[in-house]
């Protein structure tokens, strides 16, 4: 048999986050049928929990593999798999799931939302066969912010800046029980995609997001690293940092982000 493990990460509220299934289980996972290909099996996991799954992906990403026992939901079938693990990150505020996935009916996709940092501090225990498959999506993908810094920018040109309505109900929904997604269908819209314009302050506050609070970061070399990419065109004005709204006298140059495929 083979499986895909699709480990799927989020920025929410400036922290890095990962989507887990309840208990000590790990990510969600798929058995690759015999009519599909391994990338319609995480596509398919995508839409099974996302709300809107279509263009959500920032970067998908090859983890690697292990083998793992695994039990088929709804038979009697089981046995050793090898499984594909994938690491995805998510665009920003697409990381709205379907309601009331805790009642679904498959219980791998019986997911939600927790903070990496609970699980490398032991917060949040996970069961000794789903560590390793977590470890190996958040090594590949750190990997891939260090080697290749423009993501964050790109991260943040498509992040829009949220009405302080938002940011309110943000802050008072991140830690309680009634989270985002048990709210019906209806009281939801898709968010919009951000204007393009960013502060190297804000992406530096995005890239340590993605590691551990005690990894050594050269932020004067990570600044540089960013202008280096070419993408940035600074504008005659600054503005308000995102992610430090309570401080009203944080501002920033701003700069639009231009692709590389823009500048061709």
């Amino acid at each position: 048999m083979v499986t895909t493990g699709v480990v799927i990460f989020a920025i929410r509220d400036w922290t890095l986050w990962v989507l887990l299934r309840e208990g000590p289980w790990g990510p969600p996972m798929r058995l690759v049928l015999s009519n599909e290909t391994v990338t319609e099996a995480v596509l398919r996991t995508l839409q099974a929990v996302l709300l809107w799954p279509d263009e959500a992906t920032l970067l998908q990403l090859k983890a690697g593999w292990v083998e793992q026992q695994v039990y088929v939901w709804g038979s009697a079938e089981q046995g050793a798999a090898v499984s594909l693990i994938h690491s995805v990150l998510l665009r920003a505020n697409r990381d709205e799931l379907r309601p009331n996935l805790h009642r679904h009916p498959v219980p791998s996709l019986r997911v939600q939302w927790t903070p990496v940092a609970e699980v490398e501090s032991g917060q949040r225990q996970l069961d000794p066969e789903a560590r390793p498959v977590l470890e190996m999506a958040l090594n590949t993908l750190r990997s891939e912010i260090q080697r290749n810094p423009e993501l964050v920018l790109r991260y943040l040109a498509d992040m829009a800046t949220p009405h302080r309505d938002s940011i309110e109900w943000w802050r008072q929904e991140t830690h309680t029980a009634l989270s985002k997604e048990t709210r019906p269908l209806r009281a939801l819209r898709e968010p919009p995609s951000g204007d393009g314009t960013l502060t190297l302050a804000e992406a530096t506050l995005l890239y340590r997001a993605f590691f551990p609070p005690d990894e050594q970061i050269d932020l004067s070399n990570l600044r540089r690293r960013f202008l280096a990419t070419n993408t940035l065109e600074p504008l005659d004005e600054e503005r308000p940092v995102r992610g430090r709204e309570l401080d009203w006298r944080r501002v920033s140059r701003a700069y639009r982000y231009r692709s590389r495929s823009e500048g061709h």
